[in-house]
C-alpha cells in the first residue's frame, strides 16, 4: 500500500514538473524570435508555415580549404540590409560549417524577456562563392503575444579574398492565418569580423 501511494505521489510530482517545464519551454520560445521595427510596429522576419511547407534544408557544409577552394563563409560577419535605399537591419551573423546560421540583429527586444534579437537559419552552397540562406522567425505584438511568423531569404556571393560578401534578400512576414502582412526586398552586404 505504501509503495502504491509513493508511486502515485511520484507520478503527481513528475506530472506537475512536466507541466512547469513545458510552460517554461513554450513561454521562452514564444519570445525568442527576430523581428524588425517599422514605424514603432513589430514586423516579423520570416514565415514559419511557409518554411515548413518548403521543407527544412539540412544545409551543406562550407567548402574545404586548399588550393583552388572557394573562401569559406564560416565565421562571424557584420551584416547590413538595405531596402529602397534605406537601412533595413544590421547585425552580427555567425555561419557554421554544418550549414546552420545564427543572427543577432538590432531588432528591439521583445517585451517579455528581451530575447527577441537572436534568430536561427540554414544555408547551402549553390555555386562558386555563392550561398542561399533560409532564416525563419516568429513575430510578436507589443504585449508579447504571438502575432505571426516569417522568413528572411538571402542569396550572397563572397569576394575572392573571403573578407566580405554581398547579395540580395527577401523579407516576408505573415499573420497567424498565413496572410502576407509585410514584404521587403533589398541588398545585403557583410564584412568578416576577425580576432585581429
Amino acid at each position: 500500500m505504501r509503495k502504491a501511494m509513493q508511486a502515485r505521489q511520484f507520478t503527481a510530482v513528475f506530472f506537475a514538473l512536466s507541466l512547469v517545464a513545458a510552460a517554461a519551454l513554450f513561454s521562452g520560445s514564444a519570445n525568442a524570435a527576430c523581428s524588425h521595427a517599422a514605424n514603432n510596429k513589430v514586423v516579423p522576419v520570416s514565415n514559419w508555415t511557409q518554411f515548413l511547407k518548403n521543407g527544412l534544408s539540412a544545409g551543406s557544409p562550407a567548402p574545404t580549404s586548399g588550393p583552388g577552394a572557394d573562401p569559406s563563409i564560416v565565421g562571424l560577419w557584420h551584416v547590413f540590409l538595405v531596402s529602397g535605399g534605406q537601412p533595413f537591419d544590421e547585425g552580427f551573423d555567425q555561419w557554421h560549417s554544418d550549414g546552420t546560421e545564427i543572427l543577432n540583429d538590432t531588432a528591439p527586444p521583445q517585451p517579455a524577456n528581451g530575447a527577441g534579437t537572436v534568430c536561427l537559419g540554414v544555408y547551402k552552397k549553390t555555386g562558386p562563392n555563392t550561398y542561399q540562406l533560409r532564416h525563419p522567425f516568429w513575430s510578436f505584438d507589443s504585449n508579447g503575444n504571438l502575432a505571426g511568423s516569417g522568413v528572411l531569404l538571402e542569396t550572397v556571393t563572397m569576394d575572392t579574398g573571403g573578407k566580405s560578401y554581398h547579395g540580395t534578400f527577401e523579407f516576408d512576414a505573415y499573420d497567424l492565418s498565413n496572410n502576407l502582412v509585410f514584404q521587403a526586398t533589398g541588398e545585403v552586404s557583410a564584412t568578416r569580423i576577425t580576432v585581429d
